[in-house]
């Protein structure tokens, strides 16, 4: 793993979808500590994967479990008020690390990937955040984001709210300061026709998806 200590990059793996291909996405190389929530901890080790640090409130765990992985350094949150995404990324917090590469946010339950979403809109300006799920790359957008793309890559604009000022390059269907806003009006399923595409944002948080290219 890196040591490079001037931008503490950390892995966290939620309790959501996780899988060797995610895994091998995280570019382990680059990566000073993995933290895992509880219930992603097996998960992590089926992926061959040890984790640094597993934290929360250890409902997830499987007896005998943590005597079993004395390697581990186990850090129990028991707050109920709080998901173990969110204790998870408090400890990034304290611990100054600069970027936080996330797997796991989205899975099965619809209810918890939501949730999940809220939770890493209070934490997008405080890390450099990539988040893999199966299929894409996501984006926090505030401001501002360009990314290389296939030609024909599929690119979704869904609002976090209400989301204004929206202007797009490269893209099939552009938008010319433009306005999306959670039930009202989404920009799912656009798609690339130039090698870079941009979006730039005046006000509120766009999920922008990088869907992988076919």
């Amino acid at each position: 793993m890196s040591k490079n200590k001037d931008s503490l990059s950390y892995l966290l793996i939620a309790n959501g979808d996780v899988t060797p291909d995610l895994i091998a996405k995280a570019a382990l190389s680059s990566i000073d500590k993995i933290i895992a929530t509880d219930g992603a901890a097996t998960k992590a080790l089926a992926c061959g994967v040890t984790p640094d640090v597993v934290i929360g409130d250890f409902d997830s765990l499987p007896g005998g479990f943590k005597e079993e992985h004395g390697e581990i350094n186990f850090l129990h949150r028991p707050s109920q008020e709080v998901n173990d995404l969110e204790k998870a990324l408090q400890y990034c917090e304290n611990e100054n690390a600069q970027k936080v590469t996330l797997i796991g946010v989205t899975g099965d339950r619809v209810d918890h990937t939501v949730n999940n979403f809220s939770v890493l809109a209070k934490y997008d300006e405080k890390f450099q955040f990539r988040i893999y799920c199966q299929h894409a790359q996501i984006y926090f957008v505030r401001k501002k984001l360009a990314r290389v793309v296939r030609i024909g890559q599929t690119i979704s604009l869904i609002p976090l709210g209400r989301v204004e000022g929206i202007n797009t390059e490269g893209l099939e269907f552009p938008l010319n300061n433009e306005v999306l806003a959670f039930g009202e009006r989404e920009g799912a399923g656009n798609r690339a026709i130039a090698g870079t595409f941009q979006v730039v944002v005046q006000s509120g948080i766009l999920l922008v998806f990088v869907n992988d290219p076919n």
